[in-house]
């Protein structure tokens, strides 16, 4: 090998090691301010204003129609990441109240807990609900108040 080969060769791992270096603090920068690579809010999921309409649930559970009144949100099943890898899932949240006599018509027989409730949903509870599963659903109903509490997550 002659000295200007050997030269190059040196330079090459030179300009090589220097590449992998600014690659290395790229990625230590964008974990550290995510708005340099394009990323705002990574911690918190996004989430759409309370809904209330009534066509998409209905739609969604139709056993529940018809709906009276009800109020619902989407919202990220997850915090985002950057770069985002794979599809986002989106849980839907509500309260739906129906008519008593669509209400005691569900077959709901299993004493259930009181779900999770996302804060922003939480005005819309019926207040000392006695949650009952719907029975073959992942629908719980306060006999009582003719309140169906829905959640459903999807890609």
């Amino acid at each position: 090998m002659n000295r200007t080969a050997k030269i190059a060769l040196v330079v090459s791992g030179a300009v090589l090691a220097c590449v992998i270096a600014a690659c290395g603090v790229v990625l230590a920068l964008s974990d550290l301010v995510p708005g340099l690579a394009g990323c705002d809010e990574l911690d918190k999921p996004t989430k759409t204003g309370i809904i209330t309409s009534t066509t998409r649930i209905e739609q969604q559970w139709p056993q529940l129609a018809p709906i009276q009144q009800v109020h619902w949100q989407e919202h990220e099943a997850r915090a985002r990441s950057c770069p985002e890898i794979g599809p986002m899932d989106y849980t839907m949240d509500g309260f739906a109240v129906l008519t008593a006599e669509r209400a005691q018509a569900l077959p709901a027989t299993t004493a259930a807990e009181a779900p999770d409730v996302p804060e922003d949903l939480r005005p819309f509870a019926p207040a000392g609900a006695a949650w009952l599963r719907v029975d073959g659903t992942d629908l719980l109903l306060d006999k009582a108040s003719s309140t169906v509490y829905f959640t459903r997550t999807t890609s």
